[in-house]
């Protein structure tokens, strides 16, 4: 007798990936109407359920936390000239992002003052905690991630470049909006990450529409908004080269990206340009050299190399600084050359933008960890940059990817707990586990036995390490002990999904050969 819900004489294997038999379910009663509008809905009410916690420095005089710092921005750019802003009381949160992160503090600021000036009075509102400035400060998260990282991923993945399924797009979507890291750190602990990750998935939807020069205004819109994006740096530099070396060459493209790029910066650089100590001054902000290798635990290289040998005590800060950018150009330089050379022979057609667009995912992917496994001043929350290029190749790397973000949210938890964000958390990742992910429980009857026991260990591994912390405390001695365990576990498995994408990325059809096949099909 057949099993419930699979024909008779099936040879397909039975779906138990919930989220993907949700998106088969609606397709096979012509609902595909409704599958989007849910998707946002859903993604809403869970951002607005997770913003109803703990958040950074809540209630933590006399600094409070990253809270505080994003609703101080909106007070002193309000309040003073552009000229003073980089200047203004460095001690308490002073403004370290880049001009675009400002212009956004100030488009807020100058919305939160027309509400109620007492939220951003100069000096005056300093730790300023009621419910309605809350409400406002949560509501400018969910406005501008909805304004720019939502359009982008829903455009990414209903593009028809994208060679993908009705149900796998709608659940590449539903994956990508509820990846519950960005969740957790963007509405709970309070950042606004998705807007810079919303411009990096507009430079991808430009590469993939063939749309150059508008994949470099969107990509320096990124960095220009959170300097972290230079992860992605090199990944976008190698493409965009390759494309001006692609025969014919094209020497009018490479002229257009150089416009773009310095017109695009030279903007948001307008109010300082006139001044060099200015520009000197925003860029000892933005890149503060002087907080040293790294500051919390974070589960990089030379947090876990710290466990054996202090690095810090051993080597002044310019030389840490020269040995992470030589280790950080080694591990992204061959999946960056990879990609350059692939492209740069690739012809020019529908399908080859598509094929160059995936292996630009992946470079993406392999050069962001990269960074973050071996750069100078990494932080914990900057596993972000990483998973967003991952999660834009779900379709192709299911378990991996889904393994990638478990790893990464657990790498995260002690800055959650710290936030008071456990239910959330718990929360998200069951829910990611059972909708998304489940070990052992892959629709993919390929995954080899080793594999799947392996993320059997893996998951089991970071459950013994919470119940760890939760019911035995820390000896005197070693009261980070638990931090150092989570870094140095998340370290060693970053390092293994660093190898195992590039490999990946390697080892994957060449250029052109995928299309032709489908073609022929």
């Amino acid at each position: 007798m057949a099993r419930r819900g699979r024909p008779a004489g099936s040879t397909q294997p039975i779906e138990t990936v919930p989220v993907r038999r949700w998106f088969r379910f609606l397709e096979a009663q012509g609902a595909q109407g409704i599958a989007l509008p849910v998707t946002l809905l859903f993604s809403l009410l869970v951002r607005w359920c997770v913003s109803l916690h703990g958040y950074s420095g809540r209630g933590k005089p006399p600094l409070f936390g990253d809270y505080e710092a994003q609703r101080h921005w909106m007070e002193l750019t309000i309040h003073l000239p552009p000229k003073e802003w980089y200047y203004f009381d460095l001690q308490y949160w002073g403004l370290d992002y880049p001009p675009l992160t400002a212009f956004q503090s100030w488009l807020c600021g100058l919305v939160a003052h027309w509400i109620d000036p007492s939220w951003v009075a100069l000096g005056a509102s300093r730790g300023i905690e009621t419910h309605a400035s809350k409400l406002f400060m949560r509501a400018t998260v969910v406005v501008l991630e909805f304004a720019v990282f939502v359009p982008a991923v829903v455009l990414l993945f209903q593009s028809r470049q994208l060679r993908m399924p009705w149900a796998a797009r709608q659940m590449a979507t539903f994956c990508m909006l509820l990846q519950p890291g960005l969740v957790l750190i963007d509405h709970g602990h309070f950042q606004y990450n998705a807007v810079m990750l919303g411009f990096v998935v507009w430079a991808v939807y430009f590469a993939l529409r063939e749309k150059h020069v508008l994949m470099a205004v969107a990509f320096c819109c990124s960095f220009m908004f959170k300097q972290m994006a230079l992860y992605f740096a090199p990944a976008v530099f190698f493409f965009l080269l390759a494309k001006c070396l692609q025969p014919p060459r094209s020497a009018l493209l490479f002229v257009k990206l150089a416009l773009a790029v310095l017109g695009t910066i030279g903007t948001m650089l307008l109010p300082w340009i006139h001044s060099p100590s200015q520009l000197q001054q925003i860029l000892v902000r933005v890149f503060p050299v002087a907080r040293g290798l790294y500051e919390d635990k974070v589960a990089n290289v030379w947090c876990a190399v710290n466990v054996v040998v202090r690095l810090r005590s051993l080597l002044p800060v310019w030389s840490l600084v020269r040995l992470a950018t030589a280790a950080t150009v080694v591990a992204f330089l061959p999946a960056c050359l990879h990609m350059f050379h692939a492209i740069r022979r690739q012809s020019r057609s529908q399908a080859g933008a598509a094929d160059a667009s995936r292996l630009f995912r992946y470079c993406l992917l392999n050069t962001s960890l990269a960074f973050f496994l071996f750069s100078f001043q990494a932080h914990e929350k900057s596993i972000l940059i990483p998973l967003a290029p991952a999660l834009m190749l779900i379709h192709e790397e299911e378990r991996a990817v889904s393994w990638l973000v478990q790893v990464a949210l657990f790498s995260n938890y002690p800055l959650l707990f710290r936030d008071g964000l456990h239910m959330p958390y718990w929360v998200l990742a069951a829910g990611w586990s059972f909708l998304r992910s489940r070990p052992g429980c892959s629709a993919d009857k390929q995954t080899s036995s080793f594999v799947a026991c392996l993320q059997w260990l893996t998951t089991l591994a970071m459950l013994a390490i919470h119940a760890c912390h939760a019911v035995v405390p820390p000896p005197p001695s070693l009261p980070d002990i638990y931090a150092v365990l989570n870094a140095t576990f998340s370290c060693v498995m970053f390092a293994a999904f660093f190898l195992y994408f590039n490999y990946r990325q390697f080892a994957g059809q060449r250029l052109g050969v995928t299309s032709a096949k489908q073609k022929t099909a």
